[in-house]
């Protein structure tokens, strides 16, 4: 492996961590928007957008299959690629479980009559979509990194994890807020 194809690699991959992190935070400003920003039309663009995402992770989870044979068992890094695999396989079951209720909550946005209620599952399915594109971003980061060890480029092993502890930062966050949404929208109409 010559410095070439390993500088190539740690761009690549860097590229693609900010492509995936800017993408986010468009999300987000997009589903802060201005009043109206509950409407059926931005409600389907944030499922969309994370179904988008979800189909990206599946992806780069099919790709990175034949990738673990390549690690050697004996491998030094075989420990952190298990707490990738980890966190990959974590985020994956959150992404799938948040894009589902993001689309149930979607379904209910146009068939419910009372308008503030029309807007709380709009804000669900958004946020929900949040969830699932966060979790997302985790699992390809997490993928990012097996493919470097597969491919013996450890030197973007670094920006690998530093991107992953943001993305995995970022999630928790993401969750946080997401689990805060739910419990003041029950506890508007447990009053």
């Amino acid at each position: 492996m010559n410095n070439r194809s390993c500088i190539k690699f740690a761009v690549g991959s860097l590229s693609a961590i900010v492509l995936s992190l800017s993408s986010m935070d468009a999300w987000s400003q997009e589903q802060n928007a201005a009043p109206g920003a509950d409407s059926l039309a931005g409600v389907q663009s944030a499922v969309a957008s994370a179904q988008n995402a979800v189909n990206q992770a599946r992806a780069a989870i099919e790709k990175g299959k034949p990738l673990l044979q390549q690690i050697p068992a004996d491998s030094p890094l075989m420990g952190e690629v298990r707490q990738m695999l980890q966190a990959a396989a974590e985020n994956w079951s959150l992404a799938v479980e948040s894009l589902d209720g993001a689309k149930k909550s979607a379904e209910k946005v146009s068939s419910v009559t009372n308008g503030s209620v029309s807007d709380d599952y709009a804000l669900l399915a958004k946020v929900g979509s949040g969830v699932a594109i966060s979790g997302a971003k985790v699992v390809q980061i997490s993928i990012m990194y097996v493919e470097a060890v597969a491919s013996e480029k450890t030197e973007s092993l670094d920006v690998i994890r530093s991107a992953l502890q943001n993305a995995l930062a970022s999630a928790s966050q993401v969750q946080f807020n997401y689990e805060r949404v739910k419990a003041l929208i029950a506890e508007k109409y447990t009053k």
